[in-house]
């Protein structure tokens, strides 16, 4: 927690029991560095040349509440402006470029004359290095990155604006934009997509993938294929599953988590939702206990996966949670209802025992669980149909 006389207290939000307050409040600082950075000129040799004062004085004031509250940042700040381009860019073998929309975007793999793209988002407040090949430490890219570029596809990494978790429709419309913008560097063609993300990266890539099975899309491409790792996809399920935990508070359970997605979801279904409630029925992803799984229907011509690893011991054990706190009631919710839809291309993934974070940690909620040899090979057949 921040705090400063006479100035709001800041506190750091916890995602699984995860501190990534300090990944937010760093992505701000980064985003007043780089317009800091863009209104400075280099020459060949690195050194700093001015250009326009006026600007560069509105964008520090700006930074100034931030870098005021954080004493820190202004180190951060202050290395950028005396910091080369060239000696920024290698240290970072993925560069990460800000998007008109606010959103970020990574380019990992560009083929030449692509045949097909994917989009892969990271979980709330996760960096795009949550995809890195963590078991080579000089890994700045998936292990995905190199198997679809062998069949000719390319991959981007996007990312929404600090502290955004389950944005509404205009959330999605900027991922749409974002997409074609990143796409727009390196190709000007229409291509076939497949579009997924980790945890909340996949909620975000399952509600882009229902807008344009809905016909509600507008960019060029074609989504052809969609997958989720462990995504939240029910809200009225997280939802309540949040305000149990909030009130029973069991031992180990992650309650600042609860807090969070709580405050999320009412903000987009309201404060008193149910299961038949018209905007949990508008908003969300999925509504398990609808006939045809709400706005999931929108998928029934779009190829489907959805990983879990279902270790229900772990989440006793390490989260006092039983089922109903589990994203894969979610997964498999999804699948029955597309495959009751007649989607033949609906898979669930379950694993067991694969999921690790990059520091060894055993936690079944990784994008670890994914086979991504196998991922990319299913993503080569949907993109060539």
């Amino acid at each position: 927690m921040l705090a400063r006389d006479g100035w709001p207290t800041y506190v750091f939000a916890f995602h699984d029991g995860e501190e990534i307050g300090p990944i937010l409040l760093s992505r701000i600082v980064v985003n007043c560095v780089t317009s800091i950075r863009s209104c400075l000129n280099f020459n060949e040799g690195g050194t700093l040349q001015l250009s326009s004062f006026v600007r560069r004085i509105e964008i520090l004031r700006r930074c100034r509440r931030i870098v005021s509250v954080w004493p820190n940042a202004a180190v951060l700040v202050l290395a950028a402006i005396s910091a080369s381009p060239n000696a920024a860019s290698s240290q970072s073998a993925l560069p990460v470029v800000r998007a008109s929309t606010g959103w970020a975007y990574a380019v990992a793999s560009h083929p030449t004359n692509p045949r097909g793209a994917v989009v892969l988002m990271p979980g709330f407040g996760g960096p795009f290095g949550d995809f890195s090949d963590f078991s080579s430490a000089h890994s700045a890219r998936p292990a995905l990155a190199d198997s679809l570029a062998s069949d000719g596809i390319a991959l981007i990494m996007i990312a929404p604006p600090a502290g955004v978790l389950f944005g509404g429709r205009s959330h999605i419309r900027q991922l749409e934009e974002t997409i074609v913008e990143a796409l727009r560097a390196f190709s000007d063609r229409a291509l076939p997509l497949a579009i997924g993300g980790f945890s909340a990266g996949g909620t975000d890539a399952v509600l882009l993938a229902e807008r344009c099975g809905a016909g509600a899309c507008t960019m060029p491409h074609t989504v052809k294929a969609v997958f989720e790792v462990d995504a939240p996809l029910d809200w009225y399920r997280l939802w309540d599953n949040a305000v149990l935990v909030l009130a029973n508070a069991p031992p180990r359970a992650n309650v600042a988590e609860a807090r969070l997605s709580r405050a999320a979801i009412e903000a987009r279904i309201g404060r008193q939702p149910t299961r038949t409630s018209r905007a949990y029925l508008a908003a969300s992803p999925l509504a398990s206990r609808a006939r045809d799984g709400g706005n999931a229907r929108a998928l029934a011509g779009i190829a489907v996966r959805a990983y879990t690893e279902p270790d229900i011991d772990w989440w006793i054990t390490n989260r006092s949670a039983d089922y109903y706190g589990m994203n894969s009631l979610d997964a498999a919710a999804l699948v029955r209802h597309l495959l009751l839809l007649g989607n033949a291309q609906a898979q669930l993934i379950t694993t067991s025992g694969k999921g690790f974070r990059a520091d060894g940690t055993r936690h079944p909620h990784s994008w670890s669980i994914v086979d991504q040899s196998d991922l990319a090979r299913w993503i080569a057949l949907q993109i060539a149909k």
